[in-house]
């Protein structure tokens, strides 16, 4: 079959790739964006989705296993490219600590029953793969193989950064080549390294990550997601969240939220499919080692939304008005493999800094709020 991608061009498949395209698992992820915001609720361009993606870490996969040293890794690698992001939830890492919560099921454990399910197992064996290995690819328990598909430069990101980047029309297609970039693998003492001699398309990559970041930490992309996980919390405490909201596309899930959940939740829907963002109205940055107070805000959703609510009682401001996100920057990437050159190995030196982010958003209505608002914040994270 003929396939067309933005980043590769026309790819050939066969009638076995065919059968893993027409699975369940796969196309399931046709409806997933690879932007955890859904692309209808930012002012950009309309971001591919994960199966778009998960074809082109299939394609890089492909090209890396005509070498001699890979060539034993074929089915089993292209088989994990194209599910590795078959566990994604729709809305994808917003959604995944309160899928937890719920189904006690993280995204590889969903991947594992996904890939495990008897028509997926079944067209993954008829492809000459087997589905626990391909399991053990995609949860980085494979070493060093496993490296390629859930390691800190990996097929995955190398293709996703630029397919993001050029999407949006920040980075050309062109900013660093992906299927270069594979000769920069190296196999020595049956460990993975990267040769140095590539290190100036890896630079390049890191700098398309940082770009693709800046996008995903400004108020363009976080005023959005702030709304939707808002509406998913008051969702999560009207008991309107079950594990199968976790089986859901995209398009599935925006609809349960704005159609069939709390008023609360389907007014945050609604505004933020409809472009009625909210404000910034604070914000607190870290480098490096946070202090504890502000780890424990960036990495537990249960204390994130409480600044949120502290916030909204404090100021007699509608819960459903003020909105927050807080996180460690993924845009961030010490490189785990050595750089081998002449005869000597050096570590990666990753030339962004670590940033760790809480930011608050008000309802426009509420816009004068702004300065107790960031009061409040300074007090609440000191």
């Amino acid at each position: 079959m003929h396939y067309l991608d933005p980043l590769y061009g026309q790819l050939e498949f066969d009638t076995k790739m065919l059968k893993l395209f027409q699975t369940p698992a796969l196309t399931r992820i046709r409806d997933i964006s690879l932007s955890a915001v859904p692309p209808i609720a930012t002012a950009s361009g309309m971001i591919g989705s994960r199966f778009e993606h998960s074809v082109g870490v299939a394609h890089l996969a492909q090209i890396l296993c005509l070498r001699p040293e890979f060539e034993h890794l074929t089915k089993n690698l292209i088989v994990a490219a194209l599910f590795h992001d078959i566990g994604s939830p729709p809305f994808s890492h917003i959604t995944e600590r309160i899928m937890t919560d719920i189904a006690g099921k993280d995204h590889e454990e969903f991947a594992q029953h996904t890939i495990l399910a008897p028509q997926n197992a079944k067209a993954i064996k008829e492809f000459g793969a087997d589905p626990e290995l391909v399991f053990q690819f995609i949860n980085g328990n494979y070493k060093p193989w496993s490296d390629l598909i859930n390691g800190s430069i990996d097929l995955d990101n190398i293709d996703n950064s630029l397919r993001w980047g050029s999407a949006i029309g920040i980075i050309p297609t062109n900013f660093y080549d992906p299927e270069l970039l594979l000769n920069a693998y190296i196999l020595k003492d049956q460990q993975l390294g990267l040769k140095s001699k590539f290190l100036g398309q890896i630079q390049k990559w890191e700098l398309c990550r940082r770009l693709v970041y800046d996008v995903v930490y400004s108020d363009l992309n976080l005023t959005p997601e702030t709304m939707l996980f808002r509406g998913l919390q008051f969702a999560f405490e009207a008991g309107e969240l079950d594990e199968k909201f976790f089986s859901l596309t995209d398009s599935q899930a925006l609809y349960t939220l704005e159609h069939r959940c709390n008023p609360l939740t389907q007014k945050l829907i609604r505004d933020m499919r409809s472009w009625h963002f909210y404000l910034s109205a604070g914000e607190i940055s870290e480098t490096g080692e946070a202090s504890e107070i502000i780890q424990t805000f960036c990495t537990n959703w249960h204390e994130r939304q409480k600044i949120a609510d502290i916030i909204s009682d404090s100021l007699s401001i509608p819960r459903e008005c003020v909105t927050i996100y807080a996180g460690k920057d993924k845009g961030f990437k010490k490189i785990h493999l050595p750089f081998i050159g002449n005869h000597v190995q050096t570590e990666h030196e990753p030339i962004q800094k670590l940033y760790w982010r809480i930011r608050v958003y008000l309802h426009p209505d509420y816009a004068n709020f702004k300065d107790q608002t960031e009061e409040l914040l300074r007090e609440i994270t000191s």
